[in-house]
């Protein structure tokens, strides 16, 4: 179970924040602190990666695990980020909202953590689609309005997918879990 904390970005951006070995994530003026990161959930990051990054190379920019600036109190850290390409690759200042295509929450002990208080903050943000990975299946969330996800679908392993706003990015949803 994640463990919460309240912190605003910059009190978690100051020399007095927490280690910097923590893994945390900034969620409505509350920090919860994230499980260590086991090999499976590693390992389907890694395969996700690996399906996506050659059909999207020169269209998008990927980030893992990074941090999305949702508001000053909000600054999750999803497992993987499809972005607008951007000159700068982002250095100046982390992506917000409007800048992402894809977000990619991985989850295997988290999945209920990830339905019940991430979506709809990314919700609420207007994340246009969010997929949540798990062994059994994919979870696609598209169409936000009002804090929720009005279309939800799941894809089953060996099914294709295509987010959204590349319809062009196919891939068969088969991990090796």
């Amino acid at each position: 179970m994640a463990v919460r904390h309240r912190f605003t970005v910059e009190e978690l951006s100051a020399p007095a924040g927490l280690h910097p070995a923590t893994r945390w994530e900034l969620l409505e003026g509350e920090v919860y602190e994230m499980a260590p990161i086991g090999s499976e959930h590693a390992g389907l990051l890694d395969w996700l990666l690996a399906a996506l990054a050659h059909k999207v190379l020169g269209q998008v920019q990927l980030r893992v695990q990074s941090p999305l600036l949702l508001s000053q109190d909000s600054l999750p850290q999803p497992g993987l980020l499809l972005l607008k390409p951007r000159a700068d690759f982002y250095t100046r200042a982390h992506p917000r909202a409007e800048d992402v295509l894809l977000l990619v929450e991985v989850g295997l002990s988290g999945l209920e953590f990830d339905r019940q208080v991430k979506l709809p903050l990314y919700a609420r943000h207007g994340i246009p689609e969010v997929w949540l990975a798990g062994p059994a299946g994919l979870e696609v969330f598209r169409e936000p309005k009002g804090g929720l996800y009005r279309l939800h679908r799941l894809v089953a392993k060996g099914e294709p997918i295509a987010p959204l706003l590349l319809p062009s990015v196919e891939l068969l949803y088969d991990p090796p879990l």
